[in-house]
């Protein structure tokens, strides 16, 4: 019998499970996969800042960003690799809007750039030195060496009289950290895009000082000797795709991959010649997110039942959130997208104290406020 079973031993499963761990609570986590066999193990795992001018959406990144930095390298301090993100203006990002950032950066031309690196390209970015790089294998392994874990692939939850019965496993509580598998219960205000990230480990005998982000992002060199190279390539929000195994193993890609490293590698070129390259390791994974971004946590709410209790939602009547129906002793944290490790221990924190202490969840990443945003939008 446990106090808590998660469900998905990526980022966000592992990180809640270590808080509440240290909360001196009895812990198991399952994963189908494996710890960190999904998108996790495949994430580059940088840990980079937001920058632009301040919003609701940054805010939240940059709050993440500085309190993960400092867990990791208390946690596991060999494997941080901090010395700063080097930011190339794209499209997403032009010159104007990185100067105008709220964060603290250096810019750096082209030639200051060269006379770093002979390497560089003629490239010229803005630097922000709060950022690093960590190996997502070795840090979910670490989240979770005190909690119990299980390889199975859960199929359905079976609660009876207080107690979750999960294929023998006994437990109060389940949080639901599944990225983009499909979800043990129906929660249709949360609709869940998949996006394929590609991430390759190389060899180089270029020294590269910092991490670097345009389109793609490139590592420093790491305590390993390899250098990573990732990218989030393509959004599944409108393929009809249920994700019922990992990138490497599913038809949708299985056949694309060199096509896909040729490009991510010409991109990298395009920022500093790597010489002597070698790839060691390709990874692929699908990062879970929803249209706003933002990522979710909270207890579920049955929608459903929450309806069919206070009908007058659907018209835009304030019901306050303690009143509406929820999955009895069921929470999730999700949707937390490119950014599963900035984002991991920061949400796993703010979830554990809600659980445990009642501290209020911010809003904005709040399963209420997407539940009233769905029910007003279906009635319209």
């Amino acid at each position: 019998m446990y106090d808590y079973l998660i469900i998905g031993a990526g980022s966000a499963g592992c990180c809640v499970a270590h808080f509440l761990h240290q909360e001196g609570k009895s812990v198991a986590i399952v994963d189908r996969e494996g710890i960190a066999g999904g998108a996790s193990g495949a994430a580059g795992a940088f840990l980079s800042p937001l920058p632009g001018k301040k919003n609701l959406y940054n805010s939240l990144v940059n709050d993440a960003l500085n309190f993960s930095i400092d867990f990791y390298k208390n946690l596991l301090p060999n494997i941080v690799e901090k010395k700063g993100v080097l930011r190339i203006p794209n499209n997403n990002f032009n010159k104007d809007k990185l100067a105008q950032s709220y964060i603290k950066y250096s810019y750096y031309d082209t030639q200051k750039l060269k006379n770093i690196s002979k390497n560089f390209m003629d490239i010229d970015g803005y630097f922000y030195e709060n950022a690093a790089v960590i190996e997502p294998t070795e840090i979910s392994k670490k989240l979770i060496e005190n909690c119990d874990f299980y390889k199975k692939d859960i199929k359905k939850l079976d609660f009876k009289d207080g107690i979750y019965n999960i294929d023998e496993i006994k437990a109060k509580n389940i949080i639901l950290a599944q990225g983009v598998s499909t979800s043990l219960v129906e929660i249709p205000y949360m609709k869940i895009s998949p996006i394929f990230g590609l991430r390759i480990d190389v060899k180089t005998t270029t020294k590269i000082p910092f991490n670097i982000h345009k389109s793609i992002s490139v590592s420093t060199n790491k305590q390993d000797g390899t250098v990573s190279i990732g990218a989030t390539h393509e959004r599944h929000d409108n393929a009809i795709l249920e994700c019922l195994t990992t990138c490497d193993k599913c038809p949708f890609y299985v056949n694309s991959e060199q096509g896909q490293i040729e490009t991510l590698l010409k991109q990298a070129q395009e920022l500093i010649k790597l010489e002597d390259l070698k790839v060691v390791k390709i990874y692929k994974g699908a990062r879970a997110t929803i249209k706003s971004y933002f990522p979710v946590i909270g207890k579920v709410i049955d929608y459903e039942k929450s309806l069919e209790k206070y009908p007058s939602i659907k018209n835009g009547t304030k019901i306050p959130p303690d009143s509406l129906e929820y999955f009895e002793n069921l929470y999730i944290i999700n949707a937390l997208g490119s950014r599963g490790f900035v984002f991991g221990p920061y949400l796993a924190k703010i979830l554990t104290q809600n659980i445990l202490h009642n501290t209020p969840i911010p809003k904005e990443i709040s399963t209420q406020k997407l539940f009233y945003k769905t029910a007003r939008a279906k009635a319209n």
